[in-house]
């Protein structure tokens, strides 16, 4: 199956005004709109000049200067974005905070002994109220190091948030690769399991189930046995669709923490674990095929 195209951030995204290439706006400010559309509020440097309704696909449907035109939709917008704005100027990052937290931790000045935790906090009000992060923009537009400060403290900010939070908060920003870490979380957000699997299924995007299962996997324990119930159900629905071998490679990272973290064998243990009869019917079938 193909994988379909996931619906975009365009926070980042230079508009070009002409046709030198010179002068363009940045968007840096946006919000769901429908199915297939985004507002976005588009800058120069700090000031927002245009309100623009954008296509998944990147087309405009409609924009006009602020200056000029007010409608229900830009009102809002500019609305939340005055609310965040205000709340960022009460944050302790200073310009030159924001220029270090672009580089790695090597090359960082690091004048500000607590910029980490600066970034982090920020982070975690974003996530919390799901707005559009300044930081992530930064990132996109200025960024050079995969292994920035703002990145690292997004994946502290991520352990400590709330993981549903989080969840909404990577899928907004398009931030899909750090989505299997959220498995850590499994056993305090079982709904995590659902919302990561029925979203990135609808899009053919396996992969990202796969990883998100197996660090489940590795960190829910193994006595929490309608969670462990679940992860197989999930690891079934995806052979299922995909001929894989989801479920077995899940049943061996099992049975090893079973050997492992117990005094039971893989046999005993799954006995007490598993009262889903169909589940247990395409245990024995995948078992049937060994697992390493």
């Amino acid at each position: 199956m193909l994988m379909s195209i996931l619906p975009p951030s365009f926070l980042g995204k230079k508009v070009y005004i002409d046709s030198t290439k010179q002068r363009y706006y940045v968007v840096r400010y946006e919000e769901p709109s429908g199915l297939k559309k985004v507002n976005v509020l588009l800058f120069d440097q700090d000031a927002p000049i245009i309100f623009a309704v954008l296509h998944h696909d990147g087309r405009f449907l409609d924009s006009f200067y602020l200056t000029n035109k007010t409608t229900q939709e830009s009102a809002k917008a500019m609305e939340r974005y005055k609310k965040i704005a205000e709340r960022k100027k009460q944050h302790k990052v200073t310009q030159d905070d924001l220029r270090d937290a672009l580089k790695s931790e090597e090359d960082a000045k690091m004048k500000n002994e607590n910029i980490l935790k600066h970034l982090v906090d920020e982070h975690l009000e974003d996530i919390k109220h799901l707005w559009p992060s300044r930081l992530l923009t930064l990132q996109k537009t200025d960024g050079k190091s995969d292994n920035s400060l703002i990145l690292i403290a997004l994946e502290e900010a991520l352990d400590q948030a709330n993981a549903t939070k989080s969840f909404q908060f990577l899928v907004q920003h398009r931030y899909d690769s750090l989505i299997p870490a959220l498995g850590k979380h499994y056993e305090n957000h079982p709904n995590l399991l659902d919302d990561v699997t029925n979203y990135y299924l609808s899009h053919n995007h396996r992969d990202i189930v796969e990883q998100f299962l197996d660090e489940a996997t590795k960190n829910v324990s193994i006595h929490e046995h309608d969670l462990i119930e679940q992860l197989l159900n999930t690891a079934k629905r995806v052979d299922h669709i995909y001929y894989s071998n989801t479920m077995r490679h899940l049943l061996s990272k099992l049975f090893k923490r079973v050997k492992h973290e117990t005094n039971e064998s893989p046999k005993e243990w799954l006995k007490e674990t598993i009262h889903d009869k169909k589940l247990k019917q395409s245990i024995v079938d995948t078992l049937k095929k060994k697992i390493g």
